[in-house]
């Protein structure tokens, strides 16, 4: 059986090869997924429903060629943070992050059935360990 972790680790890497279709089979069909308008400094979020939104905005995306490079991984049963780095990435987002991204994964199953972007990585953090009745138990960080 496949952790949460891996999964996490997984579809970044397939992200990283730019291989859509790994990332895809990967993802839940009824995905939940909460972005961050880019072209806004302090963005309310955004929710899209299913994994044909995140395919159509991969597909996008390949054409920006942006990278995601891994470089943390925190877990809590479920929950995956992921903190990547995407080199340039500042220049054409409004909300400045010194280049990096920071999402929450919910994987149940072997499947990413949430996804949620986060400002920081005090608030992914957040979302990782809320559900959690003793925050300091079943935390995993694995820095990469």
């Amino acid at each position: 059986m496949v952790d949460a972790k891996q999964v996490a680790r997984q579809a970044y890497a397939g992200f990283a090869a730019g291989d859509v279709t790994a990332v895809l089979n990967l993802v839940d069909e009824d995905l939940e997924w909460t972005y961050l308008d880019p072209s806004v400094p302090d963005p309310q979020p955004a929710v899209c429903h299913g994994r044909d939104q995140l395919a159509h905005w991969m597909g996008r995306g390949s054409g920006w060629q942006v990278r995601a490079e891994l470089e943390e991984v925190v877990v809590d049963r479920d929950r995956v943070l992921v903190v990547t780095r995407s080199p340039g990435i500042d220049t054409i987002r409004a909300r400045k992050t010194g280049d990096l991204n920071f999402h929450v994964l919910t994987v149940r199953d072997e499947k990413i059935v949430a996804l949620r972007a986060c400002r920081s990585r005090d608030e992914a953090l957040g979302f990782v360990t809320a559900a959690t009745p003793d925050a300091s138990q079943g935390v995993t960080n694995t820095r990469s």
